[in-house]
This record gives C-alpha cells, sequence and structure tokens, in this order.
C-alpha cells in the first residue's frame, strides 16, 4: 500500500509517493557532520505530516527548516525522490554568493538578495560552514563602458550592498594585477561557499528540531482532498 501523506502547502490534499522497501524506520537527528538521513525526528515512523515538503535541495532544506523553528508543534516532513540530498542544482553550481549589485532597486530579489547574502555568511560562521568572501571587480574595458559602469555602481549603493567603491587603473592593477581595464567597481561581498554543505547542515538543524527526511521517496501523484466536517483535510 502507498503511503498518504497530508500536506498543506498552497491548495489541501494528499501527495501520493513511491518508497522502495516501505516506510523507513526512525533514524534520529543527525550528529557530527549533516548527512542525508532516510529519516528522523517525530514522523519518520508514520504515514501522516502536518506539512510536506517535495525536494530536498536548498530552497526545499531552507523552506523545511524555517517552518519547524517558527511552528515546532508541526509534524514536517521533506520528501527527495534521490538517495541523497542536495544532489542536484544545489551541488552542481558556481556557488557565488551574489552581492545584489544587479536588481533593479526597491524589488524583493534586490532586497532578499543583499539581506541574504548578509545572512548566509552569519549561518556559515554560526556553523562552522567555510566560505570565501573574496569579493569580485566588475571591470569596464572600453570608454563607452564607463557610463554603464557608473549606473550599475549607483544601483548597487541603492540596492545597500556594503563596501562598493570604484577604482582607477592602478588599483585594478594591485587587486588583480592580469586584469585590464579602464576604471572597476570593486565589490568586496561577493564571495563562494560550498551550497550543498549549507543544504545538509539545514537538513540537520530541521532534523534535530524534530523534522523528517525521507529519501528514496518520489512523489508520483498529488490528489486534492475535501475537508471534513471536523475540519481536518482528510475527507475519508
Amino acid at each position: 500500500m502507498v503511503p498518504s501523506l497530508r500536506y498543506l502547502v498552497g491548495a489541501r490534499g494528499r501527495a501520493h509517493g513511491a518508497l522502495f522497501g516501505g516506510f523507513p524506520g526512525a533514524c534520529g537527528p543527525a550528529s557530527g557532520r549533516p548527512r542525508p538521513l532516510c529519516g528522523g525526528g517525530r514522523s519518520a515512523s508514520t504515514s501522516s505530516f502536518d506539512i510536506v515538503i517535495v525536494g530536498g535541495g536548498i530552497v526545499g532544506l531552507a523552506s523545511a527548516r524555517a517552518l519547524i523553528l517558527r511552528h515546532p508543534s508541526l509534524s514536517i516532513g521533506v520528501l527527495e525522490k534521490e538517495k541523497d540530498l542536495a544532489i542536484h542544482q544545489t551541488g552542481h553550481n558556481s556557488g557565488v554568493v551574489h552581492s545584489g549589485i544587479y536588481y533593479k532597486p526597491e524589488s524583493l530579489k534586490a532586497k532578499l538578495c543583499v539581506q541574504g547574502a548578509a545572512l548566509l555568511y552569519e549561518y556559515c560562521q554560526q556553523k562552522g560552514i567555510s566560505y570565501k568572501q573574496c569579493g569580485k571587480l566588475i571591470v569596464a574595458v572600453e570608454q563607452e563602458e564607463i557610463p554603464r559602469l557608473k549606473a550599475l555602481y549607483e544601483r548597487g549603493l541603492q540596492n545597500g550592498v556594503q563596501g562598493l567603491r570604484l577604482i582607477q587603473q592602478e588599483d585594478i592593477k594591485k587587486k588583480e594585477p592580469y586584469c585590464r581595464g579602464l576604471m572597476a567597481i570593486d565589490c568586496p561581498h561577493t564571495g563562494i561557499v560550498d551550497y550543498r554543505q549549507v543544504a545538509l547542515s539545514f537538513a540537520q538543524d530541521f532534523q534535530e528540531a524534530g523534522g523528517s527526511v525521507l529519501t528514496n521517496f518520489e512523489v508520483k501523484d498529488i490528489e486534492m482532498a475535501k475537508e471534513g466536517p471536523s475540519g481536518s483535510i482528510d475527507a475519508e
């Protein structure tokens, strides 16, 4: 029998998944280095959750972590079809921590990028996750590029990106001896990090707070369910 999982994200209904070998037992919270575990927390041995998040990448795990920290009384599960967590886009990207300089001022993307970068550095420091705040140069190599560079600099200031400064040829060579340009934006808050390591740390936080992670669990169908008389999302 395929387990039914209740969820409260978006429309109310049921997600049906395929789990090889049946539901895994409760594995408990992770210890030491974050691990992609089959399950953990209070609900790993049941087939019912208050909230289910489909997908164990960094977005799903960050969402699950935020939810359980804000609502510890709810039973929350993360379902991942692969045997490990965060092995697709989360684990295969450039690892850049963007500063937020490019986005339209006052846009949500700009605000979240600037705030998110600061929170990510803080989180990595708390958890002992390696990162490098190496900074970057945005370089104008032709005279006609300088007005656009200055406009980008002003945009970064409007977005609240910290530490921005315009530098000339001499300072460009001091920072990057093999870089040639007429003018550049020095953006010191750009960095790099292993986002899979961050995602696995989110998973550990989630499990230690009582959440459940189920790997080798592929959701193949989601059905709408009518509300029962008592307000339960189970209609049956």
